[in-house]
């Protein structure tokens, strides 16, 4: 397994969360194709419905850079801008432990 991951964090303008997670979602098929991406997870905060949580796994740093420089980092980087209340927060992260992956 690798340890290598990102989390990005979109705080969406008050109600447009919905709008962002679809704008994200549809870019599935594109990280799909991504060899180096095995898991992608896009969450929504049951708390804070316009926040969203975008969470990748990769194989290796190699992995993280080809998918930030990927088709679907360029689409959601150009679409969601407008949809947004503050700029992403991105995090290359590490991962410290794990249950069931």
């Amino acid at each position: 397994m690798s340890t290598v991951a990102g989390v990005i964090v979109f705080k969406a303008r008050a109600g447009l969360g919905g709008q962002a997670a679809s704008e994200i979602e549809a870019v599935l098929p594109h990280v799909q194709a991504e060899h180096g991406t095995p898991l992608w997870l896009l969450l929504r905060s049951s708390v804070e419905p316009d926040t969203l949580f975008l969470v990748d796994l990769f194989k290796g740093s190699e992995g993280r850079d080809a998918h930030m420089q990927g088709q679907a980092a360029r689409i959601i980087f150009d679409r969601l801008p407008p949809l947004l209340a503050a700029a992403p927060e991105i995090h290359p992260s590490d991962v410290v432990a794990v249950k069931g992956y």
